[in-house]
């Protein structure tokens, strides 16, 4: 199966915003190459009578979700480049986390302001947080019954991904040992057709003049829209202290 391009020269050294930039669409180009391929072999007949050449190839359901987990990190990395590069901003997408999947887009500024972006899409549907139990759940707009629990739990991975950043990559965080405990704002992204349902509110914390959804779990987990996120982070960034 192909694999993603390492975004980390060395064990100190990440690709610059556009080289990563410029990886996630070769790498989208050539899933797409690869694609296009496989459907044209499968609609030709090719590997009809061939069990052996339909092993072969690599799922399609597998090569949509990365084009698409592409198409989502790509999107989001343009936009915070496009607002925020001249402040100096940093973004490293695709930090692979043993156990945890890897973390879409971590950025850092030079203000020493850090986010761990998560972006997830579960197509046309809602999502709520259950306090009671803690929890968040979808309710799908098409087919759907209810509300179920949204797995993995994503607010969990978040922390755990964190928690593991810090103890072996503790570069990212910065030389000092006052700037490897700096705070991780966490960010759940929800994409494309994916949204946001109402709360109670208690739930929300402004920022500028937008509400976002605050979950306090082991640690504190923004979620928010794919819309709100460059204007998250402008507002985060005007409060801080520089």
């Amino acid at each position: 199966m192909l694999q993603p391009p390492n975004y980390q020269a060395d064990a100190s050294t990440y690709l610059s915003n556009r080289q990563a930039l410029r990886a996630l669409e070769q790498e989208d180009k050539l899933l797409s190459t690869v694609y296009y391929g496989c459907s044209s072999l499968l609609a030709a007949g090719t590997v009809f009578f061939s069990p052996s050449g339909i092993l072969a190839l690599p799922p399609m359901w597998l090569l949509l979700r990365r084009t698409h987990k592409l198409n989502q990190i790509h999107r989001n990395m343009t936009a915070l480049l496009d607002t925020f590069e001249d402040q100096g901003v940093e973004l490293i997408p695709r930090l692979t986390i043993p156990g945890q999947g890897s973390l879409d887009l971590f950025a850092r500024f030079p203000s020493k302001h850090l986010f761990a972006i998560a972006l997830r899409s579960q197509g046309k549907s809602t999502i709520f947080y259950n306090e009671a139990e803690e929890a968040l759940k979808i309710r799908r707009q098409q087919g759907g019954r209810g509300l179920n629990l949204w797995t993995p739990d994503h607010v969990q991975r978040l922390s755990d991904q964190e928690f593991w950043l810090r103890r072996n990559q503790s570069d990212l965080f910065g030389k000092s040992s006052r700037d490897k405990r700096r705070p991780l704002v966490k960010l759940l992204v929800l994409t494309g057709q994916t949204r946001l349902g109402k709360h109670s509110e208690h739930l929300y914390a402004m920022m500028g003049n937008q509400k976002v959804l605050l979950l306090r779990k082991r640690a504190s987990v923004y979620v928010l829209e794919e819309e709100q996120l460059t204007d998250f982070v402008k507002a985060w960034l005007a409060q801080q202290p520089q």
